[in-house]
């Protein structure tokens, strides 16, 4: 494949300016809010195509080969024509039309973060539609891979999700115990998990919750305890109706709490405790600066959980 000037391929060039402005990886990756591994494939994609060297890597960081002096002139000249290219076709890029905008939430995310935030957005930024789908998090990621959505609010991001997408870190919760109300530690304000030990544990399917029997296993190993793992329930809701139900105790997020749910209380867990991220994905995209403009504003209505 021949390099043209796709918005792909211009990102290629945006990580190899950043790169050698920074002579280290690592710098650019924070500058470019993305991945080490993001930079350094986007700069071997180049080098490839190109079949040159376009860096020295050297113990101290980075430094241009006589080519990559070249590539650097050349690709700063590209990036700022299709700069100016755009700005030029600006006053027409919303003509007749409004740009759509579709995001995945879970349910954790519409009370207060997604619904304040989004009376916000609307009222600064008219030209632009949000569709809004709920979907559970591993959902949302394929959904991101096809172009379905614009924007994943999945709760956790893996790191392999962070090595993908452009994130941002939007709020944090810790771990709670979620029991039936009628549990004999109910009462309780805080718990350890070793004093479960004999209870049956719920957790969610793994690959709409990728990542879940990890965090469990971990944690027990932790506590030093091997209780069983008896259900897995499709969604968040019927997590907590399994748990209202007498079906077992579950680990979860306590922003949880924010659902409506009968029957459960949500335990303090003292030992060992873990926070969860609450995380704002996206990919490259058209819409870019659109997504980024609503991810900014959904970061401003956090308020401590």
């Amino acid at each position: 494949m021949r390099l043209g000037y796709t918005s792909m391929e211009l990102r290629h060039l945006r990580y190899f300016v950043m790169a050698a402005e920074e002579q280290n990886i690592s710098r650019a990756a924070a500058r470019l809010n993305v991945s080490q591994p993001a930079v350094s494939r986007q700069i071997r994609d180049l080098e490839t195509e190109w079949d040159v060297e376009l860096f020295e890597r050297e113990p101290q960081g980075l430094r241009l080969t006589p080519a990559g002096e070249v590539a650097l002139g050349q690709a700063r000249d590209v990036l700022q024509r299709a700069h100016q290219m755009g700005e030029a076709l600006r006053p027409f890029s919303m003509a007749g039309r409004q740009v759509t905008l579709k995001v995945g939430f879970i349910p954790t995310a519409l009370p207060g973060l997604l619904a304040e935030g989004l009376k916000h957005f609307n009222a600064t930024q008219p030209e632009v539609c949000i569709q809004i789908a709920e979907m559970h998090p591993g959902e949302q990621i394929a959904a991101l891979r096809t172009g379905e959505i614009d924007l994943a609010l999945p709760g956790a991001a893996s790191a392999k999700v962070k090595a993908e997408f452009f994130h941002r870190l939007l709020r944090t919760t810790p771990l709670s115990l979620v029991v039936p109300a009628d549990h004999r530690l109910a009462r309780r304000r805080s718990v350890e998990l070793a004093e479960f030990a004999r209870d049956s544990f719920l957790s969610l399917e793994e690959t709409r919750f990728p990542g879940r029997e990890k965090m469990h296993q971990r944690l027990f190993k932790l506590a030093g305890i091997k209780p069983r793992v008896t259900l897995h329930a499709s969604g968040l809701n019927e997590l907590l109706g399994l748990v209202g139900s007498g079906a077992g105790v579950a680990l979860a997020p306590a922003d949880l709490r924010r659902m409506q749910s009968t029957g459960v209380r949500f335990l303090k867990l003292t030992r060992p405790t873990m926070t969860f991220g609450f995380a704002a994905v996206w990919p490259d995209s058209d819409h870019r600066r659109q997504v980024e403009a609503l991810v900014d504003v959904l970061a401003d209505q956090v308020r401590p959980t």
